[in-house]
C-alpha cells in the first residue's frame, strides 16, 4: 500500500470571514484548537472552505499562512481541483511551492468528462503538479462519479495516495473499499457514513463535524467499536443538523451561535432561515449537555 498522507481525522476547515474579509486571527485560533484537539491532518480550500469563491490573491495568501502556521506538526492539504486540467496543475504547483504536504482534487465538473478523459486528467496533474494527491468523488456536486473499478485504475498513478470517497450509496463506497484495499488509503467524506466506512476498513476521514467536535471526532477512528447505538444516534444528531442546508451554510451557523467570529458566508452562499436556525441552534444545546463541547 503507498503510504497515506494521514490516518484519522483531517478537519475540512471552514474558511473564517469577517467583514468581508479573510479573519486569519480566527483562523489561527482554529488551526490551533484543531492540532491541540489531535486532529491528524487540515484540508484548507476545499468545499467547507467556499474555495469557489476566495480570489487567487486569497488562496495565495490561505495556502502560505496554512503552511507557516502548521509548521509540518501535520499534514497541509489544500483543495486543488477544477474542470480545467491545466488549471488543476497551477494550483497544484502553487500549493506545493508555498509547503504544502498534499493536495486534494475534486473531479472535473460542470463539463464533466469519460473515463479515459478522467484517468488523462489525473495522470497529467500527477506528472506535472509532484505533490501526493488525494482524489475527490462528490457526484452530488460535480455530476462526475468515480466508478469503483475506475478508482481501481487512479490508484496506479504515481502521485495519487488516497480517496476522499463523498458518494454516500453505501453499495457504491464498499465496493470501492474493496477495489482499493492494499493499494491507496480510503477517506470517508460523508461523516454520516464514517461508522460504516470504519467497520469496513477505512483509513479515517475527511470531516466537517470535527469543526465542531474535534476531539471527540478524532476519538472515533480508535474506538468506534466500543461506541453503542445511543452515541452513534449522538453524532448522527450533529451530522442531520450540519447537513440540514448546503454545507457550510450550517456549520457556519454553529461558529456563530457559539460566539466565534469568522462566521460570514460569501454569496450566493446565504444564512439557513429561521427554522433551520433553531434547529441547529438546540443541536447545539445538546452537543454541550452531552459535554461533546464546551
Amino acid at each position: 500500500m503507498k503510504e497515506p498522507l494521514f490516518l484519522n481525522t483531517a478537519t475540512a476547515l471552514y474558511t473564517p470571514i469577517t467583514d468581508g474579509k479573510i479573519d486569519y486571527d480566527a483562523f489561527s485560533e482554529l488551526v490551533e484548537n484543531q492540532i491541540a484537539a489531535g486532529i491528524s491532518a487540515l484540508v484548507f480550500l476545499g468545499t467547507t472552505g467556499e474555495s469557489p469563491t476566495v480570489t487567487q490573491k486569497e488562496r495565495e495568501e490561505i495556502t502560505r499562512f496554512a503552511a507557516e502556521t502548521v509548521k509540518k506538526r501535520i499534514p497541509v492539504i489544500i483543495g486543488c481541483g477544477s474542470n480545467c486540467t491545466e488549471k488543476a496543475i497551477a494550483l497544484v504547483k502553487s500549493a506545493k511551492s508555498a509547503g504544502a504536504d498534499g493536495a486534494l482534487v475534486v473531479t472535473p465538473y460542470y463539463n464533466k468528462c469519460n473515463e479515459r478523459g478522467l484517468i488523462a486528467h489525473y495522470e497529467k496533474i500527477s506528472k506535472e503538479g509532484n505533490l501526493p494527491i488525494i482524489l475527490y468523488n462528490v457526484p452530488k456536486r460535480t455530476g462526475v462519479n468515480i466508478a469503483p473499478e475506475t478508482a481501481e485504475k487512479l490508484s496506479a498513478i504515481k502521485n495519487v495516495v488516497g480517496l476522499k470517497e463523498a458518494n454516500d450509496d453505501k453499495k457504491h463506497y464498499l465496493s470501492t473499499l474493496g477495489k482499493l484495499r492494499g493499494k491507496i488509503a480510503v477517506y470517508c467524506g460523508s461523516d454520516g457514513e464514517v461508522f460504516d466506512f470504519l467497520n469496513a476498513g477505512a483509513s479515517g476521514s475527511v470531516s466537517v463535524a470535527s469543526n465542531i467536535i474535534p476531539a471527540k471526532f478524532s476519538d472515533i477512528y480508535y474506538n468506534f467499536k466500543k461506541y453503542s447505538e445511543s452515541d452513534e444516534r449522538k453524532f448522527q444528531e450533529l451530522f442531520s443538523a450540519l447537513f440540514c442546508d448546503v454545507n457550510p451554510i450550517p456549520l457556519k451557523t454553529f461558529v456563530r451561535l457559539s460566539g466565534k467570529k469568522g462566521y460570514e458566508l460569501r454569496l450566493p452562499l446565504f444564512p439557513p432561515d429561521e427554522k433551520k436556525t433553531e434547529y441547529i441552534s438546540e443541536v447545539l444545546y445538546k452537543l454541550k449537555a452531552w459535554r461533546y463541547i464546551c
